[in-house]
């Protein structure tokens, strides 16, 4: 099997931590790909595309002999990269089998009070117009995650990050763009569905996944305490449900 991992806004592969290397560890005999948008990572000096067609053809090009219809591909991605995701099903349909979508919402589904939580409205705008990238960095782990005893190592590797791969603010503002413009089509995916969600997630709120539950079905797990980045806050128990899911035991 191949999982292809998706971040979520202005976020890069670095951004996984040690989660795509625990994943592939849990899953020794396949592969984990993680590929990057335009404005971030390894492509951070181009412009991110307002659109959501155009980071997916970027992301599909160089590894379109994954998805000939002859390997089993996992789609695993989160927060923006989950609105990325519904639209990658939507385009090409056969291209995975099995998605996980974790702490996103989507146009149309979501009310927008629930897709990015009015607290967290202020704060976004408060983060864009902040200086330095250890005040932002520190702001945005703040607002993602629940494991403050990890705050200060978490917030000295994403300025490390932003530091040797900035994104611009031109990028920010496309992603954000092509977030609010993207409504998907609200009939039930083709692909089996894994929905995680962490119930002290304080950006966007977890009734959001309890919503796209009830429309297109699959399997919803919600964390007890877990903030938005849930990789960061519980890699081990994200593990495991994927593992339970596809039918293998917990590690």
């Amino acid at each position: 099997m191949h999982f292809f991992l998706l971040r979520g806004l202005v976020r890069e592969k670095a951004h996984w931590g040690t989660f795509a290397r625990d994943l592939q560890n849990a899953f020794p005999r396949d592969s984990v790909h993680t590929p990057e948008i335009p404005g971030v990572g390894a492509f951070h000096r181009q412009t991110s595309p307002s659109n959501f067609d155009e980071m997916i053809e970027f992301m599909r090009a160089p590894r379109v002999g994954h998805f000939s219809g002859n390997e089993e591909n996992l789609l695993l991605a989160m927060s923006l990269g989950g609105m990325i995701a519904r639209r990658w099903m939507e385009r090409y349909p056969g291209d995975f089998r099995q998605v996980v979508l974790v702490n996103t919402s989507f146009k149309g589904l979501n009310p927008l009070h629930h897709r990015l939580r009015p607290a967290s409205m202020l704060r976004f705008v408060r983060i864009f117009f902040t200086p330095g990238a250890e005040a932002r960095e520190r702001a945005i782990v703040r607002m993602v995650s629940n494991e403050s005893a990890r705050y200060e190592a978490v917030v000295r590797e994403w300025v490390e990050i932003q530091k040797r791969r900035p994104v611009s603010r031109r990028s920010f503002l496309n992603q954000i763009l092509a977030a609010l413009s993207f409504r998907p089509s609200l009939s039930r995916p083709d692909a089996r569905l894994l929905i995680l969600a962490g119930r002290g997630d304080r950006l966007c709120d977890p009734r959001s996944s309890e919503t796209i539950h009830r429309a297109w079905g699959g399997t919803l797990v919600m964390h007890p305490r877990a903030g938005h980045d849930l990789p960061l806050d519980d890699a081990p128990w994200m593990i495991d449900r994927i593992r339970e899911w596809l039918g293998q035991e917990p590690a």
